[in-house]
């Protein structure tokens, strides 16, 4: 057990010093950006060097042959250049805190770049609304749901523009089909959404009564199998039934956040969040929920998915279980992954108080878990730098 120790050591060393380099990479093009020379001028010049915009709405100006001189230091081309000084101004001056926390190692430094391009659209003023929304999550989230979190917010920050994106989208859309010459041909197309849901779920209920009936065939062609009977109905006097079947069942999971209930937050944007069989449809504003999910039947179901912190003792012949196994203080939300993990004996979990959850690996190691935030804690003894667990933990 000292190799593994020893092991995971090594392991969180060298994630700190990636992390380091990478936030220092990303100080450096901001000194970059502060100590490149202003353009000069040259009257009549049409190659002189212009005053551009450094990122989106409030990131500054600096010259636009900077790009050239960061390109050249680190092997990139010009656009990804651009892209990296983009990214470096808008997060110091869009998103401070998040700044701050690529700095402190809370969050790498590709992440934060994700964030500033998403948020590239919306105001100065908007984009720091959202770096504050997501101030308390840097280094106890795990990513995937930070990412979530950050769609929802960047809709709810400006609902006119998603409403401007989301028609702009529609009026691209397009069906594309290509013969391949040999009896197949591909197709492929942008659509409405609630029309793509509907497709998909059409799509899946054919091809249930398929494998019902012993086709084995593989998921995909099944489904191919199943477009192509849509494609090609039977004529009106033929004996097997039209295959299209009726409305799709839509599962609607609600979920109240915090701030849904604050009665002073009068002119929040409520969002909703999508998921299909087909992937993470994304957010949707509230007012577009119906147009979404207008071709579907509706079942709303209650969230359980709660795991007893201490095994749960079943009843047998001559032992009778304790009683209030079944209690707030025993219950916690756990994927499947962690919980054979806890069962196997691999990691231990405890449960001091109603909500705090406190895990250990077999290294000895410990995290606290607590409203889906994850923190490692370390005895004072340990003067290494007290990074944070963001794993499945903290799904």
């Amino acid at each position: 057990m000292t190799r593994f120790r020893q092991a995971s050591d090594r392991l969180v060393d060298a994630d700190t010093a990636v992390r380091r380099a990478e936030a220092d990479r990303l100080a450096a093009v901001a000194a970059m950006i502060d100590a490149y020379p202003a353009p000069t001028p040259i009257v009549d010049s049409p190659a002189a060097e212009r005053v551009v915009s450094a990122g989106a709405e409030g990131a500054g100006a600096v010259g636009e042959f900077v790009a050239l001189e960061v390109g050249a230091l680190l092997g990139l081309s010009e656009p990804a250049a651009w892209s990296l000084v983009h990214d470096v101004a808008n997060l110091r001056a869009r998103h401070p805190l998040l700044w701050a926390a690529v700095a402190e190692l809370r969050v790498e430094a590709w992440q934060a770049r994700k964030v500033a391009l998403a948020a590239e659209e919306l105001s100065a003023e908007a984009a720091r609304w959202v770096d504050a929304e997501l101030a308390e999550l840097w280094g106890v989230v795990a990513w995937p749901r930070i990412r979530r979190r950050l769609a929802g917010l960047i809709v709810r920050a400006d609902a006119d523009l998603a409403r401007r994106k989301a028609e702009i989208a529609r009026r691209d859309r397009f069906v594309s089909i290509r013969h391949l010459g040999d009896s197949t041909s591909v197709l492929t197309a942008r659509m409405d959404t609630a029309a793509a849901l509907t497709l998909e779920a059409s799509l899946d209920m054919i091809v249930d009564q398929m494998i019902l009936k012993g086709a084995q065939d593989r998921l995909p062609v099944l489904r191919a199998r199943a477009l192509e009977m849509l494609a090609t109905p039977p004529l009106p006097d033929a004996a097997a039934p039209n295959p299209s079947p009726g409305l799709p069942l839509a599962d609607v999971v609600v979920h109240i956040a915090a701030e849904a209930l604050d009665t002073a937050a009068t002119d929040a944007t409520n969002v909703a969040r999508v998921a299909a069989r087909g992937g993470d449809v994304g957010p949707v504003l509230l007012d577009q929920l119906a147009h979404l999910l207008g071709h579907h039947r509706i079942r709303v179901l209650p969230v359980t998915d709660l795991d007893h912190t201490v095994a749960y003792w079943r009843s047998t012949p001559g032992s009778p279980a304790p009683p209030g196994q079944t209690r707030i203080s025993n219950l916690g939300p756990l994927s499947r992954r962690e919980h054979r993990a806890k069962t196997a004996g691999i990691w231990t979990l405890g449960q001091p108080e109603p909500g705090v959850y406190e895990w250990t690996n077999r290294a000895g190691r410990r995290w606290t878990v607590t409203r889906g935030r994850t923190t490692e804690f370390r005895d004072r003894s340990d003067e290494r730098i007290d990074l944070v667990f963001t794993s499945a933990l903290s799904r």
